[in-house]
């Protein structure tokens, strides 16, 4: 080699494009394998029938989502950031740490969350935003999880042709490390941020596992086999399943002929797999290599994970304690025939996996034993904390009172309900509830329970009620426990609260279950205590006077409305006795004695309980009419009245 002509091998970082050759994005890809379709096809017959190797990939799940937002609000937004940097999240157990587009470059703790609220606030007049779950099946192998998030956000950039605005946290809470990613809705030029469907479903998803694959290498033949090896005997869905089902007919699997060549090691894992699955009772042998397996075989090895991700739960939840028999007393199931509520204490909560929608509370019931139930990702679940109380509701059964009128109006009118004569003739309702009756037959309709006639009126069936208590119970078997919280103090801030508490309302109760949980013992101990030197004592029963409860009530809304006063400049006027309430409502509070609506109006303001009705109606007028049930609310538009 001559002088001059030496050179030089720069390595570039792994995963990192060189730069030099210009991005050929998802869609461009698809555009040209299409036009190479047709020379697929000119493949001899001898090589079409060869078998190829079976390919094993790096699998990597994403599960999206797309949120939007109310006019000016960013709560939810707010909720979902402060969710993902829980505690208990990251590799040492700790707060998992936010990392970012405007991140990076924030030292600190408390500086990142500060930061991640006033992303909060200017995202809050976007018009949505996107959430992923990104989890690599092999996330544990890789050098650097956020290294992986970023390079997967660069590649979105190019595909999509804008730079992003985001948000991710690393959890190690699962079996399998995975990153949450929020995605602000907006383009670096102010527009809309759009995701195509096909990038959102395939896209996003194969630009993800060309990442690992880019750092891993490709899965080979042996990692693949050993990995689908390890599921012969697990009691869960796997991929063998998949296999057998596929090739069942009429529930009989022929393993009788030859293997294919190359797939000989795949039959005998197949084998291997009937072999368990004989063992729990979902396959039988017929003889002749052929085997029956059970038609619901899916749904019960789906049943059998799910128990096993539960009994895990509960041994967690049981800490020192030697691990006890787990009976059906521990799972909680709302579809149980005649399962009551049952109220304890959190021990522990979360998901077993974050790519899952649904996630699991275990309670410390009353009488002392354990409780799981599978619950929805929702408000309450984000903000739960060990040791507040929650009730586990059981799933409503039979029809219910809308059904009830509907029958009714139907018996008095030939069969038939008609949304315009129940608004307008007779014991006439309002307009919005009329219509509250036509939603819910539109939704026995879709199930074919009901018949819309061409006028718009609906045949009413003689078994109305019945049909609508099978519509109800087919719908509860998809629906995740219902789970009702009165307050967010943990037993612990119960003890010392200005408040009305959970514990208050035990000490005023008659005929209370005999407690066997030590700390809520304990606490309810420690609450006589302080409410004694509060002025409250227990009566000649051993109860606490009922009239006691609204002492401190208006202790609590007292303290909540002298802050009110001195953020508004308003004066605070209890509810009272008066029978309507009406203005602005303005925002929601928690206190330890409830969740409060804040009424304002010219001069002053009121606290009422807060309803679900009021959910998106914020900064709205609103009017209420109060009556020994509580209150009604109506919402004034600018269309007038509407119930």
């Amino acid at each position: 080699m001559k002088k001059g002509d030496d050179f030089e091998v720069r390595l570039g970082r792994i995963r990192t494009r060189s730069g030099a050759r210009k991005t050929v994005t998802f869609f461009k890809r698809i555009e040209r394998a299409s036009k190479r379709k047709g020379a697929s096809s000119s493949r001899s017959s001898a090589s079409s029938r060869a078998v190829r190797p079976m390919a094993f990939y790096r699998r990597v799940v994403i599960k999206g989502s797309f949120k939007t937002h109310a006019v000016g609000k960013h709560i939810g937004l707010k909720k979902h950031v402060d969710y993902i940097q829980r505690d208990g999240t990251d590799e040492h157990g700790g707060r998992a740490e936010l990392y970012g587009s405007e991140i990076d470059q924030v030292e600190g703790l408390d500086e990142r969350k500060s930061l991640a609220n006033d992303v909060a606030k200017t995202w809050k007049d976007d018009r949505h935003h996107f959430r992923f779950i990104v989890a690599p099946e092999d996330a544990a192998q890789l050098a650097d999880l956020r290294a992986y998030t970023t390079d997967l956000v660069t590649e979105m950039e190019n595909e999509l042709g804008t730079k992003l605005e985001w948000l991710a946290a690393d959890h190690h809470n699962t079996a399998n490390p995975h990153t949450h990613l929020i995605v602000r809705g907006v383009r670096d030029n102010g527009n809309d941020l759009v995701i195509p469907r096909r990038y959102l479903s395939y896209g996003m998803r194969r630009h993800a596992e060309q990442l690992v694959e880019a750092e891993l290498g490709p899965m080979t033949q042996i990692e693949g086999r050993v990995r689908l090896a390890k599921t012969v005997e697990a009691e869960r869905v796997t991929d063998l399943d998949r296999a057998l089902s596929k090739q069942a007919e009429q529930g009989v699997i022929d393993l009788s002929g030859p293997a294919q060549r190359g797939r000989v090691w795949h039959r005998r894992l197949m084998i291997r797999r009937l072999r368990h699955l004989s063992v729990l009772g979902l396959a039988e042998p017929q003889g002749g290599g052929h085997w029956r397996i059970e038609p619901d075989s899916i749904d019960r090895l789906r049943q059998m994970g799910e128990r096993g991700d539960i009994v895990k739960a509960l041994h967690s939840a049981m800490k020192g304690q030697a691990p006890s028999i787990v009976t059906e007393d521990n799972i909680f199931d709302p579809n149980r025939l005649g399962s009551r509520s049952v109220t304890g204490r959190v021990t522990r909560f979360g998901k077993i996996d974050d790519t899952h929608s649904d996630g699991y509370v275990v309670i410390e019931a009353l009488d002392g034993r354990l409780v799981h139930a599978a619950v929805a990702d929702d408000e309450t679940f984000e903000t739960l904390q060990a040791g507040q109380v929650v009730t586990f509701e059981p799933h409503h059964k039979g029809p219910r009172s809308i059904d009830r009128s509907i029958s009714e109006f139907a018996d008095q009118n030939g069969g038939i309900y008609s949304e315009a004569r129940h608004a307008t003739e007779g014991d006439r309702v309002s307009a919005d509830y009329a219509r509250a009756h036509v939603r819910r037959l539109e939704a026995l309709r879709r199930q074919k329970y009901v018949v819309r006639r061409p006028d718009g009126s609906w045949r009413i069936p003689s078994e109305y009620l019945d049909r609508a208590a099978d519509y109800e119970t087919e719908r509860a078997k998809r629906l995740p426990t219902s789970v009702r919280r009165d307050s967010r103090l943990t037993l612990r801030e119960m003890e010392t609260a200005r408040g009305v508490t959970w514990i208050d309302r035990k000490l005023t109760g008659s005929g209370n279950p005999v407690l066997r949980s030590k700390e809520i013992q304990a606490a309810m101990a420690k609450r006589v205590t302080v409410l004694k030197g509060m002025g409250f004592e227990k009566d000649e029963a051993g109860r606490l006077p009922s009239a006691a409860l609204e002492k401190l009530e208006a202790i609590d809304l007292g303290d909540a409305a002298s802050g009110i006063s001195v953020e508004t400049g308003k004066s605070y006027t209890p509810l009272g006795d008066f029978r309507h309430v009406d203005g602005i409502y303005s925002k929601a509070i928690e206190r330890p004695s409830g969740k409060f609506a804040v009424i304002e109006r010219s001069k002053d303001f009121t606290l009422v309980p807060w309803r679900p009705v009021m959910e998106n109606r914020l900064s709205r007028s609103i009017r209420g009419r109060v009556s020994l049930s509580g209150i009604s609310w109506d919402v004034i538009g600018r269309q007038g009245q509407a119930r």
